[in-house]
């Protein structure tokens, strides 16, 4: 990084401890052809879990990318949002530093155009599975918020005994060819069903 430069990825990683990550970014551009997108969903995962790390949470697999959608999805009911916030102020981390911190998919561009030298006039693929994922559960997530806001209604109104409710939609898809059934972050974290649209399993 070049003190005063003024790129807000080399002066975080730079201020957080992450010194290999703007080459990592770089790195998953022009090798693994990451899109923008995914690059800046990279990046505050990797943020987020450091600074998680470093107040001595414990992290589960992808448990970082998860608090990150809680964190900053629109979609995510207040409760999620308010319990994830809680959760790690609980335990020292400054959310509200840790959120100014976040990159957006044009401060990416930007680092990687003006300080890396990398072109980023075209985006690797046409399909991003990773920002369809997002749009699944941004939809999972209005939907969930919109079931407890009505349920919440039904309660006020004497309708519907019950506390507290809180409402988690999951999603399941099953292969035509050979009946499989997977949950959905399964079936895309494998690249398709096991009988590969044969009807047959390759096993």
């Amino acid at each position: 990084m070049v003190e005063g430069s003024g790129c807000k990825v080399d002066e975080v990683c730079a201020r957080r401890g992450l010194p290999t990550l703007p080459e990592r970014l770089v790195e998953r551009r022009t090798e693994a052809g990451d899109s923008l997108r995914d690059l800046e969903r990279f990046f505050n995962h990797e943020l987020l879990a450091a600074a998680m790390r470093s107040s001595g949470m414990e992290l589960l697999d992808d448990e970082a990318a998860n608090v990150y959608r809680l964190l900053t999805d629109e979609d995510v009911n207040r409760a999620a949002r308010t319990e994830a916030h809680d959760r790690l102020t609980r335990a020292g981390v400054d959310v509200a530093a840790l959120r100014e911190d976040f990159v957006t998919y044009g401060t990416v561009r930007t680092h990687l155009r003006e300080c890396a030298d990398v072109d980023t006039s075209r985006e690797s693929t046409p399909v991003d599975a990773g920002a369809i994922t997002d749009t699944v559960f941004k939809l999972f997530g209005r939907t969930e918020a919109v079931t407890e806001r009505e349920l919440s209604r039904l309660a006020d109104a004497d309708a519907l005994e019950a506390g507290d409710l809180s409402v988690s939609l999951t999603a399941r898809v099953t292969c035509s060819a050979c009946g499989e059934e997977y949950r959905l972050l399964r079936l895309l974290e494998r690249g398709g069903c096991t009988c590969g649209g044969t009807g047959e399993s390759q096993t």
